[in-house]
Protein backbone atom coordinates (compact mmCIF):
# COMPACT_ATOMS: atom_id res chain seq x y z
CA UNK A 1 0.00 0.00 0.00
CA UNK A 2 2.72 2.56 1.03
CA UNK A 3 4.50 1.82 -2.55
CA UNK A 4 1.21 2.40 -4.50
CA UNK A 5 0.40 5.51 -2.45
CA UNK A 6 4.35 7.00 -3.12
CA UNK A 7 3.51 6.24 -6.95
CA UNK A 8 0.13 7.93 -6.90
CA UNK A 9 1.52 10.97 -4.94
CA UNK A 10 4.92 10.73 -7.23
CA UNK A 11 2.26 11.22 -10.17
CA UNK A 12 0.39 13.73 -8.80
CA UNK A 13 3.46 16.21 -8.13
CA UNK A 14 5.15 15.13 -11.77
CA UNK A 15 1.91 15.76 -14.22
CA UNK A 16 1.87 19.22 -12.21
CA UNK A 17 5.54 20.10 -12.69
CA UNK A 18 5.64 19.03 -16.31
CA UNK A 19 2.44 21.82 -17.18
CA UNK A 20 5.38 24.13 -15.00
CA UNK A 21 7.50 23.47 -17.44
CA UNK A 22 5.55 24.48 -20.20
CA UNK A 23 4.16 27.65 -18.60
CA UNK A 24 7.03 28.96 -17.45
CA UNK A 25 9.06 29.54 -20.67
CA UNK A 26 5.84 30.99 -21.73
CA UNK A 27 5.36 33.79 -18.90
CA UNK A 28 9.17 34.46 -19.65
CA UNK A 29 9.18 35.49 -23.41
CA UNK A 30 6.07 37.38 -22.83
CA UNK A 31 7.94 39.01 -20.19
CA UNK A 32 10.59 39.89 -21.93
CA UNK A 33 8.56 41.37 -24.78
CA UNK A 34 6.41 43.43 -22.60
CA UNK A 35 9.76 44.89 -21.00
CA UNK A 36 10.31 45.67 -24.79
CA UNK A 37 6.98 46.92 -25.09
CA UNK A 38 7.57 49.39 -21.66
CA UNK A 39 11.04 50.88 -23.53
CA UNK A 40 10.09 50.92 -26.94
CA UNK A 41 6.02 52.47 -26.61
CA UNK A 42 6.83 55.68 -24.54
CA UNK A 43 9.47 56.50 -27.37
CA UNK A 44 6.43 56.33 -29.95
CA UNK A 45 3.22 57.26 -27.60
CA UNK A 46 3.00 59.95 -24.86
CA UNK A 47 2.95 58.19 -21.90
CA UNK A 48 0.18 60.89 -20.29
CA UNK A 49 -2.06 60.26 -23.03
CA UNK A 50 -4.93 57.43 -23.23
CA UNK A 51 -3.70 56.27 -26.48
CA UNK A 52 -0.41 55.06 -24.13
CA UNK A 53 -2.90 52.54 -22.37
CA UNK A 54 -5.50 51.48 -25.81
CA UNK A 55 -1.41 50.52 -27.28
CA UNK A 56 -0.22 49.32 -24.29
CA UNK A 57 -3.05 46.77 -23.68
CA UNK A 58 -3.37 46.00 -26.98
CA UNK A 59 -0.10 44.99 -27.80
CA UNK A 60 -0.32 43.17 -24.22
CA UNK A 61 -3.03 41.14 -25.56
CA UNK A 62 -1.60 40.50 -28.74
CA UNK A 63 1.51 39.26 -27.76
CA UNK A 64 0.28 36.81 -25.02
CA UNK A 65 -2.19 35.29 -27.37
CA UNK A 66 0.56 34.71 -30.13
CA UNK A 67 3.20 33.91 -27.26
CA UNK A 68 1.09 30.85 -26.13
CA UNK A 69 0.26 29.70 -29.72
CA UNK A 70 4.16 29.87 -30.72
CA UNK A 71 5.00 27.86 -27.48
CA UNK A 72 2.12 24.98 -27.89
CA UNK A 73 2.91 24.76 -31.71
CA UNK A 74 6.88 23.93 -30.63
CA UNK A 75 5.53 21.78 -27.70
CA UNK A 76 3.44 19.78 -30.81
CA UNK A 77 6.25 19.69 -33.37
CA UNK A 78 8.67 17.65 -30.20
CA UNK A 79 5.84 15.44 -28.69
CA UNK A 80 4.31 14.26 -31.97
CA UNK A 81 5.34 10.64 -33.40
CA UNK A 82 2.13 10.05 -35.14
CA UNK A 83 1.33 10.86 -38.78
CA UNK A 84 0.69 14.23 -39.95
CA UNK A 85 -3.34 14.01 -40.21
CA UNK A 86 -3.01 12.60 -36.79
CA UNK A 87 -1.20 15.47 -35.71
CA UNK A 88 -3.31 18.06 -37.65
CA UNK A 89 -6.18 16.90 -36.04
CA UNK A 90 -5.26 16.99 -32.31
CA UNK A 91 -2.10 19.68 -33.00
CA UNK A 92 -2.02 21.82 -29.41
CA UNK A 93 -2.26 24.95 -31.10
CA UNK A 94 -5.20 24.13 -33.32
CA UNK A 95 -7.20 23.58 -30.10
CA UNK A 96 -5.88 26.35 -28.59
CA UNK A 97 -7.20 28.37 -31.50
CA UNK A 98 -9.94 26.54 -31.50
CA UNK A 99 -11.41 28.32 -27.95
CA UNK A 100 -11.47 31.43 -30.18
CA UNK A 101 -13.70 29.96 -32.68
CA UNK A 102 -17.63 31.30 -33.15
CA UNK A 103 -19.55 29.86 -35.57
CA UNK A 104 -22.40 30.43 -37.51
CA UNK A 105 -23.80 27.11 -35.43
CA UNK A 106 -22.82 28.68 -31.73
CA UNK A 107 -22.15 32.37 -31.97
CA UNK A 108 -25.64 32.34 -30.55
CA UNK A 109 -24.86 30.34 -27.53
CA UNK A 110 -21.83 31.52 -27.10
CA UNK A 111 -23.55 35.30 -26.57
CA UNK A 112 -26.32 33.71 -24.74
CA UNK A 113 -23.53 32.06 -22.24
CA UNK A 114 -21.80 35.52 -22.25
CA UNK A 115 -24.51 37.41 -21.01
CA UNK A 116 -25.80 34.91 -18.58
CA UNK A 117 -22.53 35.19 -16.82
CA UNK A 118 -22.73 39.04 -16.64
CA UNK A 119 -26.06 39.09 -15.33
CA UNK A 120 -26.31 36.16 -13.08
CA UNK A 121 -22.48 36.00 -12.07
CA UNK A 122 -20.54 38.90 -12.13
CA UNK A 123 -22.95 41.89 -11.68
CA UNK A 124 -24.55 40.67 -8.68
CA UNK A 125 -20.81 39.77 -6.93
CA UNK A 126 -20.18 43.26 -8.21
CA UNK A 127 -22.95 45.00 -6.84
CA UNK A 128 -22.84 42.89 -3.29
CA UNK A 129 -18.69 43.85 -3.28
CA UNK A 130 -19.12 47.58 -4.24
CA UNK A 131 -22.01 47.88 -1.53
CA UNK A 132 -20.07 45.92 1.56
CA UNK A 133 -17.44 48.29 0.60
CA UNK A 134 -18.06 51.62 0.14
CA UNK A 135 -15.40 53.12 1.91
CA UNK A 136 -12.84 51.08 -0.30
CA UNK A 137 -14.18 52.32 -3.94
CA UNK A 138 -11.64 55.79 -3.45
CA UNK A 139 -8.65 54.12 -2.85
CA UNK A 140 -9.29 51.22 -5.80
CA UNK A 141 -10.21 54.59 -8.17
CA UNK A 142 -6.97 56.27 -7.37
CA UNK A 143 -4.60 53.02 -7.22
CA UNK A 144 -6.03 52.32 -10.67
CA UNK A 145 -5.45 56.12 -12.20
CA UNK A 146 -2.25 56.44 -10.60
CA UNK A 147 -0.92 53.73 -13.28
CA UNK A 148 0.52 55.70 -16.34
CA UNK A 149 -1.68 53.18 -18.93
CA UNK A 150 -4.85 54.29 -17.26
CA UNK A 151 -5.10 57.57 -17.67
CA UNK A 152 -8.18 57.20 -19.72
CA UNK A 153 -10.23 57.38 -16.95
CA UNK A 154 -9.23 61.46 -16.62
CA UNK A 155 -10.49 61.99 -20.06
CA UNK A 156 -13.54 64.84 -19.78
CA UNK A 157 -15.22 63.69 -22.74
CA UNK A 158 -17.43 60.76 -21.98
CA UNK A 159 -18.18 59.61 -25.54
CA UNK A 160 -14.41 59.51 -25.79
CA UNK A 161 -13.54 57.91 -22.34
CA UNK A 162 -16.10 55.31 -23.10
CA UNK A 163 -14.32 54.47 -26.82
CA UNK A 164 -11.14 53.84 -24.75
CA UNK A 165 -12.98 52.38 -22.07
CA UNK A 166 -14.01 49.77 -24.45
CA UNK A 167 -10.93 48.95 -26.41
CA UNK A 168 -8.59 48.68 -23.27
CA UNK A 169 -11.45 46.48 -20.87
CA UNK A 170 -11.80 43.96 -24.06
CA UNK A 171 -8.00 43.94 -24.34
CA UNK A 172 -7.45 43.78 -20.78
CA UNK A 173 -10.26 40.90 -20.51
CA UNK A 174 -8.82 38.66 -23.55
CA UNK A 175 -5.61 38.94 -21.63
CA UNK A 176 -6.40 37.73 -18.27
CA UNK A 177 -9.28 34.74 -19.81
CA UNK A 178 -6.41 33.26 -22.33
CA UNK A 179 -3.62 33.14 -19.59
CA UNK A 180 -5.98 31.98 -16.57
CA UNK A 181 -8.31 29.53 -18.56
CA UNK A 182 -6.93 29.36 -22.15
CA UNK A 183 -4.09 28.40 -20.86
CA UNK A 184 -3.83 26.98 -17.02
CA UNK A 185 -7.70 25.55 -17.03
CA UNK A 186 -8.03 24.15 -20.55
CA UNK A 187 -4.15 23.33 -21.37
CA UNK A 188 -3.94 21.78 -17.36
CA UNK A 189 -7.20 19.81 -18.06
CA UNK A 190 -4.81 17.90 -20.78
CA UNK A 191 -2.03 17.57 -18.14
CA UNK A 192 -4.43 16.10 -14.99
CA UNK A 193 -7.76 15.95 -14.00
CA UNK A 194 -10.00 18.60 -14.74
CA UNK A 195 -11.58 19.75 -11.62
CA UNK A 196 -7.67 20.17 -10.44
CA UNK A 197 -7.00 22.48 -13.68
CA UNK A 198 -10.06 24.44 -12.52
CA UNK A 199 -9.08 24.37 -8.90
CA UNK A 200 -5.27 25.68 -9.47
CA UNK A 201 -6.18 28.20 -12.12
CA UNK A 202 -9.30 29.26 -9.60
CA UNK A 203 -6.79 29.77 -6.81
CA UNK A 204 -4.29 31.54 -9.33
CA UNK A 205 -6.39 34.12 -10.76
CA UNK A 206 -7.42 35.09 -7.06
CA UNK A 207 -3.77 34.96 -5.59
CA UNK A 208 -3.24 37.69 -8.83
CA UNK A 209 -6.28 39.55 -8.18
CA UNK A 210 -5.49 39.78 -4.55
CA UNK A 211 -2.47 39.33 -3.57
CA UNK A 212 -0.92 42.18 -6.52
CA UNK A 213 -2.97 44.46 -5.93
CA UNK A 214 -0.97 47.75 -4.29
CA UNK A 215 -3.77 48.48 -2.03
CA UNK A 216 -3.55 44.79 -0.24
CA UNK A 217 -1.01 46.16 2.38
CA UNK A 218 -2.75 49.69 3.71
CA UNK A 219 -6.39 47.61 3.91
CA UNK A 220 -8.53 45.70 6.81
CA UNK A 221 -7.78 42.57 6.86
CA UNK A 222 -11.45 41.77 6.12
CA UNK A 223 -11.53 43.82 2.97
CA UNK A 224 -8.94 41.16 1.13
CA UNK A 225 -10.95 38.45 2.92
CA UNK A 226 -13.98 39.53 0.68
CA UNK A 227 -12.02 40.68 -2.28
CA UNK A 228 -10.75 36.72 -2.25
CA UNK A 229 -14.13 35.30 -1.98
CA UNK A 230 -15.25 37.03 -4.65
CA UNK A 231 -12.32 36.71 -7.20
CA UNK A 232 -12.14 32.84 -6.39
CA UNK A 233 -15.98 32.63 -6.85
CA UNK A 234 -15.93 34.28 -10.72
CA UNK A 235 -12.89 32.17 -11.26
CA UNK A 236 -14.32 29.34 -10.61
CA UNK A 237 -17.63 29.51 -12.41
CA UNK A 238 -15.36 30.75 -15.59
CA UNK A 239 -12.82 28.06 -15.72
CA UNK A 240 -15.85 25.33 -14.94
CA UNK A 241 -17.02 27.22 -17.57
CA UNK A 242 -14.22 26.80 -20.47
CA UNK A 243 -13.51 23.39 -19.25
CA UNK A 244 -17.72 22.15 -20.16
CA UNK A 245 -18.05 24.74 -22.94
CA UNK A 246 -14.56 25.28 -24.81
CA UNK A 247 -15.14 28.88 -25.36
CA UNK A 248 -13.47 31.81 -24.42
CA UNK A 249 -15.85 34.68 -25.72
CA UNK A 250 -18.58 34.40 -23.57
CA UNK A 251 -15.93 34.88 -20.58
CA UNK A 252 -14.30 37.95 -22.43
CA UNK A 253 -17.61 39.22 -23.19
CA UNK A 254 -19.17 39.06 -19.75
CA UNK A 255 -15.74 40.73 -18.04
CA UNK A 256 -15.72 43.42 -20.38
CA UNK A 257 -19.07 44.84 -20.03
CA UNK A 258 -18.65 43.99 -16.13
CA UNK A 259 -14.92 46.06 -16.20
CA UNK A 260 -15.92 48.99 -18.71
CA UNK A 261 -19.53 49.57 -15.31
CA UNK A 262 -16.91 49.78 -13.24
CA UNK A 263 -14.92 51.80 -15.17
CA UNK A 264 -17.73 54.07 -15.59
CA UNK A 265 -18.38 54.43 -11.82
CA UNK A 266 -14.53 55.12 -11.52
CA UNK A 267 -15.33 57.87 -14.13
CA UNK A 268 -17.89 60.31 -12.51
CA UNK A 269 -16.11 59.42 -8.73
CA UNK A 270 -13.30 61.69 -10.48
CA UNK A 271 -15.77 64.01 -11.81
CA UNK A 272 -17.55 64.39 -7.65
CA UNK A 273 -20.19 61.92 -8.35
CA UNK A 274 -22.11 60.23 -5.65
CA UNK A 275 -20.76 56.94 -5.40
CA UNK A 276 -23.73 55.47 -3.37
CA UNK A 277 -26.09 57.48 -5.95
CA UNK A 278 -24.90 56.35 -8.93
CA UNK A 279 -24.10 52.85 -8.04
CA UNK A 280 -27.58 52.53 -7.34
CA UNK A 281 -28.52 54.25 -10.83
CA UNK A 282 -26.22 51.77 -12.90
CA UNK A 283 -26.99 48.09 -10.99
CA UNK A 284 -30.61 48.60 -10.23
CA UNK A 285 -32.24 47.83 -13.33
CA UNK A 286 -28.70 45.89 -14.54
CA UNK A 287 -30.15 43.75 -11.33
CA UNK A 288 -33.80 43.73 -12.17
CA UNK A 289 -32.45 42.03 -15.64
CA UNK A 290 -30.75 39.68 -13.67
CA UNK A 291 -33.63 38.80 -12.04
CA UNK A 292 -35.87 38.67 -15.14
CA UNK A 293 -32.96 36.55 -16.94
CA UNK A 294 -32.72 34.21 -13.84
CA UNK A 295 -36.72 33.11 -14.40
CA UNK A 296 -36.64 33.05 -17.73
CA UNK A 297 -33.92 30.50 -18.09
CA UNK A 298 -34.44 28.67 -14.31
CA UNK A 299 -33.89 25.15 -16.25
CA UNK A 300 -30.69 26.45 -17.79
CA UNK A 301 -29.33 28.02 -14.55
CA UNK A 302 -30.75 24.85 -12.38
CA UNK A 303 -28.83 22.47 -14.64
CA UNK A 304 -25.63 24.05 -14.60
CA UNK A 305 -26.01 24.70 -10.90
CA UNK A 306 -26.28 21.01 -10.32
CA UNK A 307 -23.64 20.24 -13.04
CA UNK A 308 -20.92 22.28 -11.15
CA UNK A 309 -21.91 20.42 -7.81
CA UNK A 310 -21.36 17.12 -9.07
CA UNK A 311 -17.68 18.79 -10.80
CA UNK A 312 -17.14 20.40 -7.33
CA UNK A 313 -18.15 17.40 -5.21
CA UNK A 314 -16.09 14.77 -7.96
CA UNK A 315 -12.66 16.83 -6.83
CA UNK A 316 -13.31 15.88 -3.17
CA UNK A 317 -13.40 12.06 -3.96
CA UNK A 318 -10.86 9.29 -4.16
CA UNK A 319 -9.64 8.79 -7.67
CA UNK A 320 -10.62 5.19 -8.69
CA UNK A 321 -8.70 5.20 -11.56
CA UNK A 322 -5.85 5.98 -9.44
CA UNK A 323 -6.42 3.73 -6.51
CA UNK A 324 -6.39 7.10 -4.63
CA UNK A 325 -6.76 6.67 -1.51
CA UNK A 326 -7.94 9.30 1.30
CA UNK A 327 -4.77 10.55 2.17
CA UNK A 328 -3.57 10.86 -1.38
CA UNK A 329 -6.80 12.97 -2.32
CA UNK A 330 -5.87 15.49 0.93
CA UNK A 331 -2.17 15.52 -1.15
CA UNK A 332 -3.53 16.14 -4.46
CA UNK A 333 -6.12 18.66 -2.88
CA UNK A 334 -3.04 20.50 -1.16
CA UNK A 335 -0.42 20.64 -4.07
CA UNK A 336 -3.06 22.20 -6.24
CA UNK A 337 -3.25 25.22 -4.15
CA UNK A 338 0.86 24.86 -3.78
CA UNK A 339 1.14 24.30 -7.30
CA UNK A 340 -1.38 27.85 -8.09
CA UNK A 341 1.01 29.97 -5.53
CA UNK A 342 3.83 28.38 -7.58
CA UNK A 343 1.95 30.19 -10.79
CA UNK A 344 1.28 33.08 -9.06
CA UNK A 345 5.19 33.62 -8.30
CA UNK A 346 6.02 33.11 -11.93
CA UNK A 347 2.55 34.78 -12.75
CA UNK A 348 3.77 37.94 -11.04
CA UNK A 349 6.08 38.72 -14.30
CA UNK A 350 3.69 39.11 -16.64
CA UNK A 351 1.16 40.88 -14.11
CA UNK A 352 3.25 43.86 -13.26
Amino acid sequence: MGRILSNNRRKIASNRLRFLYEVVPIFVIIFIFLIVEWILLPLIVDQTTALFGMFFYLIRALVIALVILLILYISNKKSTTSSQQVEKEFALHIAYLKLYSMTKKNYKYQLLYGFLLFFLILIPLEFLFLIALPNAVPLIAVSAVFRRENTFLLIDNFALFLLFSVVIQFSISFSEETIFRGLITKRGSEHFGKMSAVMISTFYFAFIDVLLNPLIMTIDYYFGIIWFIKSFIVGLVLSMTIIRRKWLFPMIIAKTFDSIITSVIFWDFFRGGNFTQLLIFIYSPLLIISLIILVVQRSRVKESLQIGKNMIKSHFKNDGKLDETSSDKVFRILFDIFFAFLLFLFGILISV
